[in-house]
């Protein structure tokens, strides 16, 4: 497969599904609020706190397990973040319960009560656990392929996290027509600790190195290229122009994840009848939205191969312009349902297609010794900073209009 080594693609697959299992609990949780909001009788915005709170702790977390991941046996720290997600869900699942004794708590003029205030404690839990993948995974990555494959494997892991953000939506969508919420919460909480345990059993073998760089021959604060940290000109300068790349393609990013949905219904309206079943636009336009994951997933695989073959930048680049073009043309022209799916996957394409050019390019930009921290400082900066985008991007397209914003 691309070229792998059988050694390369067995570490592939197991990295690539802790970004996976990364995605599917980071979206465990919006596809259920409908069904929270019946069964517990929260107000949404409070129910959209919970997802605030775990994309924060997601966010603050990143920076300091990037340090830990530069000086500490990975192996103690990938297995055990995910399976402290899980059981955060656990947590989670049995929050009504452990949280009726507890005292309410009024804050700002509102009342939250013991079972929100332990659901709230959880959600912190999962973002914590969740944030090592990026700072442990990268540089797990960079010790285990060869430089000539880095791009390959960087498109398979960056594949595996839009599969992860399509699977979570539609297994709970199965599984809500025969379970109740708590024991939705519960199954996913219980399948991340057994992942947990069962990757720590596959990692701890020989056949994978887990320690950091820097630990394993006494190298200083240098990578093995003799690159430093404290040059301006070769890592401060280029990881801020590559933060400013993450906020302007953001916008686009975000817009999109928040409200392509909004968009097509909005502008389009499609909806048909299937065997006599009408299929209204909200349908449609989600088939459109996963549409767009489903292509930002599969480019990844063969753009991959692009970063190894070419300068990342100029393939960052050009997957920008395709983005750009794409969204020029679904905010101008009328299309018909095909063409619209060209456009979608254009779209996906672009904006997530880049995504191992990217990666590569920061750990091209990275002394070793120092790229677990460089990619959780990066990926911190930018969760927190890119955590107001979608209330602008939704205020924008209010005021002036869908096509317009």
């Amino acid at each position: 497969m691309y070229g792998l080594a059988e050694r390369e693609l067995r570490f592939a697959l197991v990295i690539s599904s802790s970004h996976f299992a990364q995605h599917v609990y980071y979206r465990v949780l919006p596809p259920l609020i409908p069904v929270l909001a019946v069964a517990l009788e929260y107000p949404l915005w409070q129910l959209g706190l919970l997802i605030t709170v775990y994309s924060l702790g997601m966010g603050v977390a990143q920076a300091p397990l990037g340090v830990v991941s530069d000086r500490v046996d990975r192996l103690y720290l990938l297995p055990t973040g995910l399976a402290l997600s899980g059981a955060a869900y656990v947590l989670f699942a049995v929050a009504p319960v452990l949280g009726a004794p507890v005292p309410s708590l009024a804050l700002a003029g509102q009342l939250f009560e013991g079972g929100f205030l332990v659901m709230c404690l959880a959600m912190v839990f999962v973002g914590v656990g969740l944030s090592v993948v990026h700072p442990v995974g990268y540089p797990m990555i960079t010790d285990n392929v060869r430089d000539t494959h880095k791009g390959k494997v960087l498109g398979v892991f960056g594949a595996s996290s839009k599969l992860g953000d399509a699977a979570a939506p539609a297994i709970i969508a199965g599984l809500i027509l025969v379970l109740a919420w708590e024991e939705i919460v519960l199954l996913f909480g219980v399948a991340g600790v057994l992942y947990g345990v069962a990757l720590f059993a596959v990692l701890r073998t020989d056949a994978y190195e887990t320690v950091p760089s820097g630990r394993r021959g006494g190298t200083d604060d240098e990578g093995a290229d003799g690159r430093s940290t404290g040059d301006r000109r070769t890592y401060l300068y280029p990881m801020v122009a590559v933060y400013c790349f993450f906020i302007f393609s953001g916008l686009a990013a975000h817009a999109l994840n928040a409200f392509l949905p909004a968009f097509l219904v909005a502008v389009y309206g499609y909806s048909f009848e299937l065997a006599g079943v009408h299929v209204g636009a909200e349908s449609v336009a989600n088939v459109y939205f996963a549409l767009l994951l489903v292509a930002g997933a599969v480019t990844q695989l063969f753009l991959g191969g692009l970063a190894d073959a070419f300068d990342p930048r100029r393939v960052l680049l050009a997957c920008m312009a395709v983005a750009v073009a794409g969204m020029v043309v679904l905010a101008s022209v009328p299309l018909h349902p095909l063409l619209l799916v060209v456009v979608i996957v254009v779209l996906g394409t672009g904006l997530y297609g880049v995504n191992p050019a990217r990666d590569a390019l920061i750990s091209d930009l990275s002394p070793a010794t120092h790229e677990g921290r460089t990619f959780g400082y990066v990926f911190t900066a930018v969760q927190l900073t890119g955590a107001p985008l979608p209330t602008v991007i939704g205020y924008l397209l209010e005021t002036v209009g869908m096509r317009a914003g």
